[in-house]
C-alpha cells in the first residue's frame, strides 16, 4: 500500500529529468584564462536557484551570468545553449532529491511496492512542475539533447530500476526474466513515451497508450499499473488540463 505520508512530505524531481550532459570545449571563445570547476558550479546552482524563484520561462542567459558576476563566454565554456543549462538543472534536481534513493529507505515495502511508488511520486512532481517539464520539452527539441536523453534513460534511470526488478525477484513480489531489459524498456518508455508533456495527445489517446503500456510491462513481469493506478494517473493528467 503507498504510504501517502511520503508522498507530501517529498518533491522529487522527474525520473524521466535525469540528464547528463557532456560539453564539448570545441569552439570555445573564452580568454586565456579558464573558469574553474567552482564557476560551473556557481552558474548551476545560481540557474537552479533562479528557475525556482521566478518560474522557468522566465529566465534566460543573461540573468544568470549577471548574477553570478561572470562573462557570457564563461557561461557557453559549459554550456552550449539555454537548452543544455536546463537539462543539467533538471539533472542537479534529481540527484538532489533521487526518488529512488527516498524510496530505498522505506522499510515494509516490497521491490513491487517501492516501484509503483516511485512512478506515482514521480508524476506528481511533474504535475507539480509543469513549467520545468515544458521548459525540457522545448530542450528537446533539438535532437541531439533529445539522443542524449535517451542515452540517459538507458544508463542512469535504467541501471536503478534494474536493481529493483532483481529485488523483487529475490523477494518474491516479482517475476522478471530479462531485469536489465525489462528496466531499459519501462525508463525508456515511461521517460519519453508516456510522458503526457512530451508527447501531448488527445486525452483519449493517451488513456489509450496508458492501457497499452500497463500490458506490455505485465507481459515482461511488471503488473504495477492496475486499474486503480491508471484511474489516478488519468484523474490527475485531466484535473491539470496536460492535454
Amino acid at each position: 500500500m503507498l504510504k501517502k505520508s511520503l508522498l507530501t512530505k517529498h518533491k522529487v524531481s522527474c525520473i524521466i529529468r535525469c540528464i547528463h550532459v557532456y560539453v564539448s570545449n570545441e569552439g570555445d571563445d573564452m580568454p586565456r584564462h579558464d573558469p574553474s570547476e567552482k564557476t560551473k558550479s556557481e552558474i548551476l546552482s545560481t540557474a537552479v536557484r533562479l528557475f525556482r524563484e521566478r518560474g522557468w520561462e522566465n529566465v534566460n542567459i543573461e540573468d544568470v551570468v549577471k548574477e553570478v558576476g561572470v562573462t557570457r563566454g564563461a557561461f557557453y565554456h559549459y554550456f552550449k545553449s539555454r537548452e543544455e543549462l536546463i537539462l543539467a538543472a533538471t539533472d542537479q534536481i534529481f540527484f538532489e532529491n533521487n526518488p529512488f534513493t527516498i524510496v530505498a529507505k522505506e522499510t515494509g515495502l516490497n521491490a513491487f511496492e517501492k516501484l509503483r511508488l516511485i512512478f506515482q511520486l514521480n508524476l506528481e512532481t511533474n504535475l507539480s512542475n509543469l513549467g520545468m517539464v515544458r521548459e525540457v520539452q522545448k530542450a528537446l527539441d533539438n535532437p541531439v539533447l533529445f539522443k542524449s536523453e535517451a542515452f540517459s534513460q538507458v544508463n542512469t534511470v535504467a541501471p536503478y530500476i534494474e536493481k529493483l526488478l532483481i529485488e523483487g525477484n529475490a523477494d518474491g513480489s516479482l517475476s522478471v526474466r530479462y531485469p536489465k531489459q525489462a528496466a531499459q524498456t519501462l525508463a525508456l518508455l515511461s521517460g519519453i513515451w508516456l510522458n503526457p508533456v512530451l508527447f501531448r495527445v488527445p486525452f483519449r489517446e493517451f488513456a489509450d497508450k496508458l492501457s497499452f503500456f500497463a500490458q506490455l510491462m505485465e507481459g515482461l513481469g511488471l503488473p504495477f499499473l492496475n486499474d486503480e493506478m491508471r484511474g489516478w494517473i488519468l484523474k490527475h493528467v485531466e484535473q491539470h488540463e496536460i492535454l
